[in-house]
């Protein structure tokens, strides 16, 4: 292994997977197994190519020692044809390569002169697999000795590509993750939507219905017994309360301000209901100017105002809450501030790490990053610490 280098690469092969298990982005995560490779291989620089969602060409994802020129000359690679050595090897030898002399092979043809001019004349390309034979990418291995063998394939390099399956098929897997939460949430959107009109235009129509009856028997309440009478006021109160109760969950599932007058009216009907209710003491500070969003980034955005709060009520051990929704031309910046006990060390750092942490901060994570946004977590543990959780959303959701 050779010394010198600027960011080690003499990690073992535990080392290796600690770092993936630790979540670090897929980038950093591959480009250590290019320097494990380059490490191992003196002369040597490694790229690791992804291959894209059209499966027909690959997209550079690491390669740290790559030169910039041929970085952006190998970006965007087509795949090679099935030519037996780089479809059918892994089956049958489970050491697939592709060897390329630079100075002659069709396939550098539009990259030649960057490659040469960076000093190499001759590549590996090591493919690399899913368990199912599937594949994910490809290991490329710039030497600039042309006379370079194929016949054996250092065992490191075997190793560096296995770590490289890994480090893209738990990538893949967590972005395939992430795409069933976020249709989980659009279906809870929907559904929410769905329930709430039901209930105001069928349940709430009936019990309006209801109401009138009722009111109707009170009001020839001399034709019936005192025992009677009672019962029906009784059941005008119960019919009262059941309809408010009914317009209120309409409300909250989904209000009918959000759709007609924005996110800045429905934030403000939703906190004066809490006050109203004394669950929480809210105050809000909303820019008064206010743009009208997109309607997926209302809807987000509210339902990051109701997880908020809903934490807010459940686990800070404070009632008071703020709420502050400000914009520039470029963003929109949503903030919901209390004076809590925080939230616990574990609970964020496995957040960070992009483990599951429960429902409510991956769904806010999940709802800000479908907007092209991002959200900051601001949090001290202790008596009136509190948290503050910071959503930022780009202008592209104004309408």
């Amino acid at each position: 292994m050779s010394a010198g280098l600027s960011i080690p690469a003499r990690m073992t092969h535990v080392r290796v997977l600690e770092n993936l298990a630790e979540g670090v982005p897929l980038t950093e995560a591959l480009s250590r197994v290019c320097d494990y490779i380059d490490g191992e291989s003196p002369g040597a620089v490694s790229a690791v190519l992804m291959l894209d969602e059209s499966e027909m060409q690959f997209r550079l994802v690491a390669g740290p020692r790559v030169p910039g020129p041929l970085g952006k000359a190998l970006d965007g690679l087509k795949v090679p044809p099935c030519d037996g050595t780089y479809a059918t090897a892994p089956r049958q030898q489970g050491r697939p390569v592709t060897v390329w002399d630079i100075r002659r092979d069709s396939l550098f043809a539009d990259r030649r002169d960057t490659a040469l001019s960076s000093g190499f004349t001759a590549a590996w390309s090591l493919p690399i697999w899913s368990t199912k034979w599937t594949t994910l990418g490809t290991v490329v291995i710039f030497h600039p000795d042309s006379r370079l063998t194929t016949a054996k394939i250092p065992k490191p390099m075997e190793t560096a590509v296995h770590l490289a399956a890994i480090a893209i098929k738990h990538y893949q897997d967590e972005l395939q993750m992430r795409a069933l939460t976020r249709r989980l949430l659009q279906s809870h959107d929907d559904e929410r939507r769905r329930i709430a009109r039901d209930l105001h235009d069928s349940t709430g129509q009936d019990l309006a219905s209801l109401l009138i009856t009722l009111g109707r028997a009170e009001r020839r309440g001399a034709q019936l017994t005192p025992e009677l009478l009672e019962m029906l006021s009784e059941s005008l109160l119960i019919a009262k309360k059941i309809s408010g109760g009914i317009r209120t969950l309409s409300c909250l599932l989904h209000p009918p301000l959000l759709d007609v007058c924005g996110l800045g009216v429905a934030i403000e009907a939703y906190a004066n209901e809490l006050n109203r209710r004394n669950e929480l003491e809210v105050e809000l500070e909303i820019s008064p100017q206010l743009p009208r969003l997109t309607e997926d980034a209302e809807v987000a955005l509210f339902r990051i105002v109701q997880t908020s709060l809903t934490n807010v009520h459940l686990h800070s051990g404070t009632r008071n809450v703020k709420i502050k929704v400000d914009h520039t031309a470029e963003a929109l910046t949503l903030t919901v501030t209390d004076h809590g006990s925080g939230i616990p060390a574990g609970v964020l750092d496995r957040f960070l790490k992009g483990e599951a942490t429960g429902v409510g901060i991956a769904g806010i994570r999940e709802r800000a990053e479908m907007l092209g946004g991002r959200v900051e977590f601001e949090t001290a543990t202790g008596p009136a610490h509190g948290t503050a959780v910071i959503v930022t959303i780009p202008s592209l959701n104004f309408r």
